[in-house]
């Protein structure tokens, strides 16, 4: 049914491993890491499915290679996670700055202990 090799097994294995980790991760520093875990996880399976053993570089040196295409790699995914990347990184550093605000705030980086001092704030002044 499916056609998986040993590191597209990986790929899916660290995903799982790292959703896992990000439902049961208390800190804040940790939900990060394993989103940019599991991002990588999909960049990495994407990429192994775009290149299979036996394929060539979609750089054509040679005109006979047009008529038989399915010795080419695609390059559609590799531009893909490309894009995907440089999303990644721009979203990691919004998180690492929303992390660095709710830090000075509270003073921890403790899911549980800043919904703790947030309802708090909420009781003691409901108009801030």
């Amino acid at each position: 049914m499916f056609n998986l090799e040993v590191l597209d097994i990986f790929a899916v294995l660290l995903f799982f491993i790292s959703l896992f980790g990000l439902i049961t991760a208390r800190n804040a520093i940790k939900t990060i890491v394993f989103t940019l875990i599991m991002q990588t996880s999909i960049i990495m399976f994407w990429l192994f499915l775009s290149g299979r053993t036996g394929t060539i570089p979609p750089i054509i040196y040679d005109t006979a290679l047009l008529y038989d295409m399915t010795i080419i790699a695609d390059p559609t995914p590799q531009a893909l996670m490309l894009t995907a990347i440089i999303i990644g990184i721009s979203v990691t550093a919004i998180k690492i700055t929303m992390l660095n605000y709710l830090f000075r705030r509270y003073n921890t980086a403790d899911w549980a202990l800043m919904q703790k001092a947030s309802e708090k704030e909420m009781t003691d002044n409901p108009y801030s």
